[in-house]
């Protein structure tokens, strides 16, 4: 292969990286992922490693569940395509990146792409919010739908960064110092409680600490002390929901648990802001009764196309919306479109990416990207609880899950090119 060609492909990549990320549209993405991925096809460069196979065919099975249970309910045929296309998004999200790092074949280029992106993003962020925010009067909700909600691609290069404190692996940037520094202040003005918690379990993952060890329990045992006096410090303070300040995103803090986990009964329909602090918790619970309607449907779901019904028409946009296409918790949206059956393999896939830390008596450096691809299976247990996981709309992770697979897959046959 020549050395043009090869260019060729790090300026995909990077562009590529860069659009998905300040890009946040669904249709963006699958467009990208889906026709680059058949052009790669196309080019007769097909071969991935048995892992990364399993892990695509275990989301083609969810799909084909989705299918297959579509049959026995009525849906248009525009809900049952978006809901193909939003179920097959991480096949060709992981596919295009294994093959497109494959082309590549250069770890550093793959570690330091997704760092020096993340400092241009992060210095963007950080200089808008300073410019673009009155902090006497705006509120969090306001500089954040402002500035942006949150950027997953900097909360892994500052966790790379940190972690080649220890891994000689991850050690490719002399200024890392700084580079923390801005990273930091742009996870912190996200102020985005998601980003926080997903930090915290990713860096215990990164650096093997995420597993069932009694070390890993004790560092654990010390993440659940710590969380347990914060928690204790918020339910004993009082603030205020559209406060300017801190004070609105400790207010969204404190009904974390709630907002997610309280009971339909306890929710007031007509008092909106209300509601809304609590609305992944009734989504679900909307579409648990629905189902409780057909049994049938715990087995193999609705389908693809299916909608719960929410009993009300939300004011979720100027028209109002009593349908919702995609519930927030991620586990209870693929139990209602796939079932049991498709929630089973859907844990299969996550647990897959889980488990890659426990593997033992390898190299130092396959141990670090068999970490980093557990971290990312722990981001993606707990965002199904809260943004879909992997079938969020505007999630990039499955993307560079795919560039951390062929790094494994070449540690495990030692072809790696360490250029440059």
């Amino acid at each position: 292969m020549t050395k043009s060609k090869i260019n060729i492909y790090k300026v995909i990549f990077v562009v590529l990286l860069f659009v998905i990320t300040a890009v946040p549209i669904f249709e963006v993405h699958f467009l990208l992922y889906f026709g680059l991925t058949i052009l790669l096809l196309l080019n007769n460069d097909y071969s991935i490693s048995k892992f990364t196979f399993g892990l695509i065919s275990i989301l083609l099975i969810i799909v084909l569940i989705g299918i297959i249970s579509s049959l026995f309910f009525q849906k248009t045929l525009y809900d049952w395509i978006k809901d193909i296309l939003y179920f097959s998004k991480p096949i060709f999200g992981i596919t295009l990146g294994y093959l497109l790092l494959k082309k590549i074949n250069n770890k550093y280029f793959f570690i330091k792409s997704i760092v020096y992106l993340a400092i241009i993003f992060a210095v963007y962020h950080i200089l808008g919010v300073l410019f673009n925010t009155n902090f006497s009067t705006d509120s969090i909700n306001d500089i954040r739908n402002a500035n942006g909600l949150s950027n997953p691609v900097e909360l892994l290069a500052l966790i790379v960064l940190l972690t080649s404190y220890r891994y000689d692996y991850l050690k490719i940037e002399k200024r890392k110092v700084f580079y923390i520094f801005i990273l930091v202040t742009s996870l912190i003005l996200y102020f985005s409680r998601t980003m926080l918690v997903a930090f915290a379990i990713m860096m215990l993952a990164t650096n093997g600490y995420a597993k069932l060890t009694t070390k890993g329990l004790k560092y654990g045992l010390v993440f659940i002390l710590i969380s347990g006096l914060f928690y204790s410090y918020l339910f004993s303070t009082e603030f205020k929901r559209d406060k300017p300040g801190i004070e609105s995103f400790l207010y969204k803090m404190k009904i974390a648990p709630s907002e997610i986990f309280l009971p339909t009964k306890n929710i007031d329909l007509k008092d909106h802001k209300k509601l809304w602090d609590h609305w992944r918790a009734y989504e679900v619970s909307m579409a648990y009764k629905q189902m409780k309607i057909k049994p049938l449907s715990f087995l193999n779901g609705y389908g693809f196309g299916s909608k719960v019904d929410l009993k009300f028409v939300a004011p979720l946009n100027e028209q109002g919306i009593r349908y919702i296409p995609i519930l927030h918790n991620g586990y209870f949206n693929v139990l209602f479109k796939t079932g049991l059956i498709g929630f089973f393999f859907y844990l299969s896939f996550l647990l897959l990416l889980y488990i890659q830390s426990y593997k033992n008596k390898i190299s130092t450096d396959e141990q670090v990207v068999r970490n980093f691809i557990s971290a990312l299976g722990l981001y993606f247990i707990f965002t199904s609880l809260i943004i879909t996981g992997i079938y969020n709309l505007e999630e990039n992770y499955t993307f560079i899950l795919g560039g951390f697979l062929f790094l494994l897959s070449k540690h495990t046959t030692n072809q790696l090119s360490n250029n440059n």
